[in-house]
């Protein structure tokens, strides 16, 4: 494909996925309006400080001041937020009007589009179905945990980044997999888990392989961990401990524990005094447990591979705030998602209800009720 029909097949995928981008952007400005309407004249209560801080709540705000002030500038929790925004939202900030906040909503809103575009591309190239590409780039529009692709948050650069490593895995491109893999795993350490996919796809070929392109798989096995590797050093270096993003996000999800044990205990603090806390997670839990199952089921190993592992991380720790935020990293789940409902009478529901469930999250999140 020449360079002009590559451009012109990019544009004809960003104009295809660009309705669903919008749409998920007006409902996300309508529970956020919802939100506030609410509090100002049925509860008649103070606004919450997430109301006031709007598309830059909850990690929004930890970003703005990284990009403003740096991890010097910073209290010691922020060094747990990699790299990879924080450094595209500084240069953004350069070339923007209207600081910081503009350029990391701005960054967080086209790598959304673009990820959509290429997760569009991925599903078609993968599966062939055009129908279920489609699918798929609504229902990640509208997944209910989706809203913080609309907000200053990393994890639309990540799934930029992850989808088109994708991609560049199923075009045997292994350079190209170990860049983007090493990128996302500098914008979240999620992205190691890169390696689990390449390294399916990897050992397909390693034996029929030569030399050099032996050199250029393991390169595209070992992009996710070297990045994730690299900020975890520079980190412990500037901080003088060793391990510190991840010591600190233990300190505040808890020590590591069995995933399976704590779904299970997950499951009795649903009828608990934590029924209203970590009890609200355990619902979402099982339905991604379900999702991975038919990912095993209906999608090719390396991407149920990846989904499986984002899950398991997830559920690896005490405290699951922002599960389902994690577990979104694993995008094949939508996927796998799309798939299912293609084929069921709930064609129809699959769409409505994941549209509610992402309406009532962005308000509890900027009620400050919800931690996404």
């Amino acid at each position: 494909m020449t360079r002009e029909r590559r451009a012109e097949a990019i544009g004809q995928d960003l104009l295809a996925v660009l309705p669903a981008w919008v749409a998920a952007r007006f409902l996300v400005a309508a529970s956020m309006l919802g939100a506030r309407l609410w509090i100002d004249h049925v509860d008649g209560g103070e606004r919450p400080i997430q109301l006031g801080q709007g598309l830059l709540a909850w990690d929004g705000a930890w970003y703005r001041s990284l990009v403003e002030s740096g991890y010097a500038g910073v209290p010691g929790e922020g060094i747990r937020f990699f790299p990879g925004f924080v450094l595209l939202g500084r240069l953004s900030d350069r070339l923007l009007p209207g600081g910081a906040e503009v350029a990391l909503v701005v960054l967080a809103n086209l790598a959304a589009l673009v990820a959509m575009a290429l997760l569009l591309r991925l599903v078609r190239r993968v599966t062939g179905d055009e129908v279920l590409a489609g699918r798929s780039v609504w229902l990640l529009a509208f997944f209910p945990p989706a809203f913080v692709l609309a907000w200053a948050y990393a994890e639309a650069l990540f799934l930029l980044l992850a989808v088109g490593a994708f991609l560049a895995l199923a075009d045997r491109r292994w350079w190209w997999v170990g860049l983007l893999a090493a990128g996302a795993a500098l914008t979240r350490p999620t992205g190691a888990l890169l390696a689990l996919p390449a390294l399916v796809v990897v050992w397909r070929g390693w034996e029929a392989a030569g030399g050099r392109e032996r050199v250029g798989r393991a390169a595209a096995v070992l992009g996710g961990p070297l990045g994730f590797g690299a900020y975890v050093w520079w980190a412990s270096v500037h901080t003088g401990e060793a391990f510190a993003p991840l010591t600190i996000q233990r300190e505040l999800r808890g020590e590591p524990v069995d995933p399976l044990r704590r779904l299970l205990d997950g499951l009795g603090e649903l009828f608990g005094p934590d029924a209203l806390g970590d009890g609200l997670h355990i619902p979402f839990a099982v339905g991604f447990v379900v999702l991975a199952v038919l990912a095993f089921r209906r999608l090719p190993l390396e991407h149920a591979l990846f989904a499986g592992a984002c899950l398991v991380v997830a559920l690896a720790a005490d405290n699951l705030n922002s599960l389902e935020r994690y577990a979104l990293n694993g995008f094949p789940f939508v996927v796998a998602l799309a798939a299912v409902a293609d084929r069921t009478p709930l064609r129809r529901l699959v769409p409505v209800l994941a549209a509610a469930g992402m309406a009532g999250m962005t308000a509890l999140a900027v009620l400050g009720e919800y931690v996404p």
